[in-house]
């Protein structure tokens, strides 16, 4: 199994916006939304926003946008079926992928907060924090991940899947205030809801303001009810394709 996942990994690693998205991109915004004023309280409040808010971008970048765009290319090409014949299966190919995709979340992850705490003046985090913080990312890059493989799986052709993972990418940045946006109509504020991106940041700062389990267990409540509704998105995705396949 080994093996395959190292096949991903570099298949991941191939696609060069990985981790320019996934990975430079949240570094940068972090850095330049980030204005010293010589007022240390100041000064760590807004480092903590910024840090918080970008975050998600980590598993945003890296799994709606190579993954779907990689996964798309070797539809396309017939990577994938080629595969299959010689028993890589299309089950073991979604597992080494996601566990691939799960890797470079967690790497990103850590020198992410590596980077930045040494970087700004941000309060140290608990180990209950990080626990917090890694569980909401492996959440989130699981329901990402069947998000993505939903789109793969719908639409068809290279560019129309590369333009639809644009898409949500940028509609879930926007709708969740990752890019700067704060104001988005009512009714995209109530979808967004779904995304756990606010509950995780809430939670996060709770934690840094000594409140050890506020408000983890309703995080988890919601990063559950993001895996089942992108799964049910999975699994619709999975027969329409089965239908699409089955002769007339």
């Amino acid at each position: 199994m080994w093996a395959y996942i190292r096949f991903e990994l570099k298949n991941t690693l191939g696609y060069p916006i990985a981790m320019i998205v996934g990975g430079v991109l949240p570094l940068v915004l972090v850095l330049s939304n980030y204005h010293a004023t010589g007022h240390a309280a100041l000064d760590q409040a807004t480092a903590k926003g910024v840090f918080v808010t970008l975050l998600p971008m980590v598993p945003l970048g890296l799994v709606i946008l190579p993954f779907t765009i990689s996964f798309a290319r070797d539809m396309t090409s017939g990577i994938t079926n080629r595969l299959a014949l010689f028993g890589y299966t299309l089950t073991r190919q979604l597992l080494a992928k996601f566990i691939a995709v799960l890797l470079l979340v967690l790497s990103m992850t850590t020198l992410y907060w590596v980077v930045l705490s040494q970087m700004l003046p941000l309060p140290k985090l608990s180990l209950l924090a990080l626990v917090m913080i890694y569980l909401s990312m492996i959440c989130l890059a699981g329901g990402l991940y069947l998000l993505a493989f939903a789109i793969a799986q719908v639409f068809e052709g290279f560019n129309m899947i590369q333009g639809i993972a644009m898409m949500c990418y940028f509609g879930i940045a926007f709708t969740t205030g990752s890019m700067g946006v704060s104001q988005v109509p009512a009714g995209v504020t109530q979808l967004s809801r779904w995304i756990p991106f606010k509950i995780f940041r809430e939670t996060l700062r709770a934690q840094w303001q000594g409140q050890q389990l506020a408000g983890f267990q309703d995080e988890l409540l919601q990063m559950g009810v993001f895996i089942l509704i992108t799964f049910a998105l999975y699994g619709l995705a999975k027969r329409y394709r089965h239908l699409k396949k089955r002769p007339v």
